[in-house]
């Protein structure tokens, strides 16, 4: 909710962490870089390793008291209340109400401070390690390529999730203003950086993604960790973003190489050991974050607060033997709170992994891009998600603009609930956003494409704080 924070100073906080306790360590927490010696966390792959198990589980755990800022999920669960699918029927008095509303993006408000302090946290904490490993003594050369990938694939992802919430669409014009780029830790003393160019923002995004591609393999004990095809996936995403068509197609296909397809896993979307997810963060019962938990908001029973509801035109949808139509759940009411979904299973211990990619995903990114390269088969690849969903799907015949529809219509079906991909999409095409009688009368926005209200505001803790910034930095 649009309740005011108490500032705090971004920039510095930035290099000291606070992080958590719980009653067990489930993966082992990162050591603040600028107070621990090198030959304590760099001196071994092993010690590396810690720190990358910390960055990871930060990524699940609360990082502030209400239930709207609880981790990387929550990122998410913002994203689909901004979109077309996924609804907040009490608007300003449910949970998320006001992202849903588009009127969460003032520089006081907490989604604000939370999306600028969790990425450049993660953009620090991957700087300690890749400051650590090249200074290391005792790495091998090949162990520091590796290990450097994983870290420089964390900075990139932070970075690109920065973009796509403080600056413009690359679409619209890539020589706006970005976000401060930081290639070394930041310090107490850290006055912070002016904003760079987008362009210089996606520069960096790529070139560190490239690197990580080239330099990871793909084995890994859990799912959490970023490997060669994570860094492909993310590539994928960064090319589509960017309408660099061609190598979004080579990106994705890689991504998806070793993760068929399988509609028999397909809901609930609770485990990241289904063969489709490339990547994603598990949760135990005992150490969770509890409301937070994408299932209290989309579940159907148990524990569950009920917030979010399915608009009922996307429902209709999906055909009745299509099998993500059974994810649908109906209330048996006839307003906006008809449908509501157990795509993410029921909530009883708060346990539910979070999916972050799977290979569905990487094929609509490639049946895009070659349907934007006017290649013959792009209807093709759409086809094979539709058939493995649904039996009876047949192809529709659509070419050109048409065919660029049905997919991105596709993107929603299949990741509704997930990543926020339908209001991502709207944003990175330059689309108006147009929802639907489904949606309540007051929340069925008819909003401009490239409009202020897609993006975030620079929190006012930062403009602060950082001295190479003015109010003329700040977003309208």
């Amino acid at each position: 909710m649009n309740l005011k924070i108490s500032k705090i100073l971004l920039v510095t906080a930035l290099s000291s962490i606070s992080f958590i306790s719980c009653k067990k360590s489930f993966l082992e927490e990162p050591k603040p870089g600028s107070s621990v010696a090198a030959t304590d966390v760099y001196a071994t792959e092993e010690g590396v390793r810690s720190y990358f198990n910390g960055i990871y589980r930060r990524l699940r755990i609360q990082y502030g008291t209400t239930f709207d800022v609880f981790g990387i999920a929550h990122v998410n669960l913002a994203r689909e209340v901004k979109g077309l699918d996924v609804m907040v029927p009490d608007g300003a008095a449910g949970w998320f109400g006001y992202d849903y509303t588009h009127d969460n993006r003032e520089p006081d408000y907490r989604r604000t401070s939370f999306t600028w302090g969790i990425f450049f946290d993660l953009v620090n904490q991957a700087n300690n390690v890749i400051d650590g490993v090249t200074k290391s003594a005792t790495l091998p050369e090949a162990t520091k390529a590796r290990l450097l990938g994983e870290g420089r694939a964390i900075r990139a992802w932070s970075y690109f999730e920065l973009v796509r919430e403080f600056a413009h669409a690359f679409s619209e014009n890539p020589n706006t203003p970005g976000v401060p780029i930081y290639t070394v830790p930041t310090s107490s003393t850290t006055t912070g950086n002016p904003r760079a160019k987008l362009s210089e923002n996606y520069a960096m995004i790529v070139e560190d993604l490239e690197y990580a591609v080239a330099n990871l393999g793909t084995t890994r004990q859990l799912k959490d960790v970023i490997n060669k095809e994570v860094a492909n996936g993310l590539l994928a995403r960064v090319y589509l973003e960017m309408g660099n068509w061609a190598k979004a197609k080579t990106a994705a296909q890689a991504a998806k190489a070793n993760y068929p397809l399988t509609a028999s896993e397909y809901s609930p979307m609770v485990d990241i050991n289904k063969k489709e997810v490339i990547w994603g963060f598990p949760q135990q019962s005992d150490q969770t974050i509890f409301y937070g938990t994408p299932s209290a908001y989309f579940g159907y029973t148990g524990t569950v607060i009920n917030a979010f509801y399915i608009d009922s035109n996307f429902v209709n949808s999906f055909t009745s033997t299509d099998i993500r139509k059974a994810t649908f759940v109906s209330t048996a009411r006839t307003d906006a709170k008809k449908w509501l979904s157990r795509k993410f299973g029921t909530t009883t211990n708060f346990n539910d992994h979070f999916v972050m990619m799977r290979s569905a995903e990487m094929w609509l990114i490639e049946a895009e891009a070659k349907a934007r390269l006017g290649e013959a088969d792009a209807g093709s690849i759409l086809l094979a998600v539709q058939k493995n969903r649904d039996p009876n799907a047949v192809a529709s015949g659509n070419t050109g603009q048409a065919l660029i529809n049905e997919i991105l219509y596709e993107k929603r079906k299949d990741l509704y609930g997930e990543i926020g991909i339908g209001f991502l999409d709207i944003k990175r095409l330059g689309l108006p956003l147009v929802r639907s009688s489904g949606h309540p009368v007051l929340y069925r926005f008819n909003i401009p494409a490239n409009d202020n209200r897609f993006t975030l505001k620079i929190p006012r803790a930062e403009m602060d704080a950082n001295t190479s910034l003015t109010a003329a930095d700040q977003n309208p």
